[in-house]
């Protein structure tokens, strides 16, 4: 995100990715270089709350602020497959003769660290993404409960027609919003998953050629 468009974000609404608005943002939080770290927002309990700013993102003149598992699920489909990119060049580099076999050495394992820490990493996201799946459907699973109760009361005259209607469309609106945060987790997780497959099947790969032993044919006229 360009520096000079965080002026023109002040004043503007804030808005998570279901639609529903965070804050207003007051300001940004920069560090002793002068860089934007953190946007400042005024919720709409009047609290000030900060929010690192790599959670901001900008679509169709909209302001969301993503979820952390999302940040970290973007970061690692954007670098992951770029490392493993460079990796297969460096390999093709190396068995064509282009480069040396000690720089090949030094440059594939660094790359090879990389690899695998995002591959951790890549876990690790996908292991949160289980467990904010599993609370989303617990979530519905009690809305439809209190749903159930509701109804009950109403159809028995213990809750006003006014009370019900409104009480009703709260929890339908809850229900959609908890449907709709299962969704895209699913999604994401299919994304991340996706990515650390390749990065799994390539590794494999690599490691199988590398372990490959050699076979020595002794040729004689017997």
């Amino acid at each position: 995100m360009q520096a000079n468009i965080f002026p023109a974000l002040i004043g503007r609404m804030l808005k998570d990715d279901g639609g529903r608005e965070v804050g207003k943002i007051l300001s940004f939080i920069i560090d002793s270089s002068g860089e934007v770290r953190e946007v400042l927002v005024e919720s709409k309990g009047e609290e000030l709350v900060r929010y690192p700013i790599e959670r901001l993102k900008i679509s169709q003149d909209e302001i969301f602020l993503i979820s952390e598992i999302d940040r970290q699920a973007d970061e690692i489909c954007e670098k992951l497959p770029v490392l493993l990119k460079k990796r297969e060049i460096l390999e093709s580099l190396f068995k064509n003769k282009e480069i040396m076999p000690e720089v090949y050495e030094n440059i594939s394992a660094e790359f090879d660290k990389s690899i695998d820490a995002m591959r951790v990493k890549a876990q690790s996201v996908l292991n949160d993404i289980e467990r904010q799946i599993q609370l989303q459907e617990n979530t519905i699973k009690m809305l439809h409960i209190a749903r159930a109760f509701l109804e009950m009361e109403h159809g028995i005259g213990n809750v006003k027609d006014d009370v019900f209607r409104q009480s009703l469309l709260s929890i339908l609106r809850e229900i959609k919003y908890a449907s709709y945060r299962k969704m895209n987790l699913l999604k994401t997780k299919e994304r991340v998953s996706n990515v650390s497959l390749r990065a799994d099947i390539s590794v494999a790969a690599d490691r199988y050629v590398e372990q490959k032993p050699v076979i020595n044919v002794r040729i004689t006229n017997e």
